[in-house]
């Protein structure tokens, strides 16, 4: 009984205690300064990434052989390798084909002239500007 009522005296007195300091405790509404150090290389790697992502690359290459057989596509491949040596080559999958694009060219006059070059050996080929993620 006694328990009982010391703490209900300590509650009651406690309580009070809350309630006058209730209106004496001011909150501090002024604003702190937060200095940071940053390494400057996070902002050029920051400037690159947005970049990349943001920004796809248009590239103009030359069509040269399609096929559902992946390896008759390695094989023209070769065989354009052999015909023009230098020229960047590349195979894409888009089910169920694989494609042969050559080339990287800035302008479409640059893949028409090396279209004509490339018509007689391959009668298929045809200049596509496709969207690349990255410069290769």
């Amino acid at each position: 009984m006694k328990n009982k009522i010391g703490f209900l005296i300590l509650f009651t007195f406690s309580f009070i205690v809350l309630q006058a300091m209730d209106g004496e405790v001011e909150l501090d509404t002024t604003q702190n300064n937060i200095l940071f150090f940053k390494d400057p290389r996070i902002d050029i790697l920051e400037k690159i990434y947005t970049y990349k992502k943001s920004n796809p690359f248009k590239n103009i290459r030359v069509h040269v052989f399609q096929a559902t057989n992946r390896d008759a596509v390695f094989e023209m491949k070769n065989e354009f390798s052999k015909r023009f040596p230098g020229i960047p080559t590349f195979i894409s999958y888009q089910a169920p084909n694989f494609k042969l694009r050559a080339g990287d060219f800035e302008t479409n006059q640059e893949a028409s002239a090396f279209l004509k070059k490339v018509k007689p050996f391959f009668p298929s080929s045809f200049v596509i500007e496709e969207t690349v993620k990255a410069k290769p």
